[in-house]
């Protein structure tokens, strides 16, 4: 599906904004004294029995997210005193707005979801980093392909599964890098799942293809174009934790505590195949035996405020945001 670049960010500020409307003309339910208000629902963060904080997270099933499911797993985040209930969304443009609209505390996302969403009036906060670009992301083309570097993807195809989004980003960052013209690049919005067909068929020249649709990619004779996180890009942090301003200004404990148990998982997950094997089969359709192939992700669950200006600004200069943004307003530390 070919979409102007601007009309994806609009559908989800669209989509948070009725959100908002609806919490703001609406009160708790009736009769019921855990209705919870924007930000804290179902009484979330108010705490349990014996000062057990009880959270909703919202999380994609990737390989990446293993840190909350371990945290949880584990026992991690019982140990901070939260009671976190973990429920699957379906990425960034529907956890966003859920998350305003009061369905989860906390949820992942991607930064320049994040971000956009932000420049667009939405009150966010980044309390946690997740995952950092490596080699676990790829500009993938056919065997047969002429492309030999990023410069050739001017005057190409090249799939993505959000048009406003960090791999748009950084394939534009590595083009210009290049010597290319990032303006000539033609980007098809397409689910991970269907890019590899895609390229198959002939439909694109190049997809963007995350771990475990890497691993897949390589297995059917597919090659590595490009690391999609280098040169310009590299170190990127690509998604992490976010809550509203409201959440985080009620509950600053629990945030920290969140912040210390997310910690302690990436600690416990980085470079741990073993554990990666053990628990991504259990909550995503990924087999045992791409687990064990894929290249490891780069956890870091401290928000690198640097790499995520640069990430803002580049944004800016590619038209996604209407003006700047400053990330340190947005990220809370300890």
């Amino acid at each position: 599906m070919f979409l102007n670049k601007r009309n994806q960010g609009f559908l989800v500020l669209a989509a948070a904004s009725a959100a908002v409307m609806v919490l703001a003309g609406c009160g708790g339910s009736d009769g019921d004294p855990d209705a919870g208000s924007p930000g804290d629902p179902a009484g979330a963060g108010t705490g349990g029995p014996d000062g057990v904080e009880e959270l909703t997270v919202g999380y994609f099933p990737l390989v990446h997210t293993v840190t909350a499911v371990h945290a949880e797993e584990a026992g991690i985040f019982a140990d901070e005193g939260l009671d976190i209930t973990l429920e699957q969304t379906a990425g960034g443009a529907q956890a966003i707005p859920s998350l305003v609209a009061g369905e989860y505390d906390i949820t992942y996302g991607n930064f320049a979801s994040i971000i956009l969403a932000v420049e667009q009036g939405l009150p966010l906060r980044i309390i946690a980093g997740n995952d950092v670009g490596a080699a676990d992301h790829a500009i993938m083309v056919r065997e047969d392909s002429t492309f030999q570097s990023a410069a050739d993807l001017e005057g190409g195809r090249v799939a993505v599964n959000n048009l406003e989004n960090i791999g748009t980003v950084a394939v534009n960052a590595l083009v210009t890098d290049a010597g290319g013209d990032p303006d000539a690049v033609e980007f098809v919005e397409l689910a991970y799942p269907d890019m590899q067909a895609a390229l198959d068929r002939g439909d694109v020249d190049a997809i963007w293809q995350v771990e475990p649709f890497q691993a897949g990619a390589l297995e059917a004779g597919h090659r590595v174009l490009v690391e999609l996180f280098s040169g310009p890009v590299a170190d990127m942090p690509v998604a992490g934790w976010v809550t509203t301003e409201q959440f985080a200004d009620e509950n600053p404990e629990v945030i920290q505590a969140f912040r210390r148990a997310l910690a302690a998982a990436v600690d416990e997950v980085q470079d741990n195949r073993e554990l990666l094997v053990e628990k991504v089969p259990t909550y995503t359709e990924v087999p045992v035996e791409v687990v064990e192939a894929v290249a490891m992700p780069v956890w870091d669950a401290e928000p690198n405020v640097e790499q995520l200006q640069k990430l803002a600004d580049l944004m800016e200069s590619d038209g996604i945001t209407s003006g700047p943004t400053d990330v340190a307003q947005i990220i809370i530390s300890d």
